[in-house]
């Protein structure tokens, strides 16, 4: 498993949906229905991706 100490989750909602990437981890788009539903799904698409992550930020950007 690759370790990454932080990751950033890029947050933008549209139609009611938050949509999540996190450039850490090429590849790992999520979407969420809130915020505080974010970082459990990052991790757990992270881990899918057969990486660990330290610390997860969430940054909710303006559409």
């Amino acid at each position: 498993m690759t370790p990454i100490a932080n990751a950033t989750a890029v947050c933008t909602c549209s139609g009611g949906w938050w949509a999540v990437e996190v450039p850490e981890i090429p590849g790992l788009f999520i979407q969420a229905r809130r915020l505080d539903q974010v970082e459990e799904q990052v991790r757990d698409a992270a881990e899918m991706l057969d990486t660990q992550i330290g610390t997860v930020t969430i940054d909710p950007q303006d559409a």
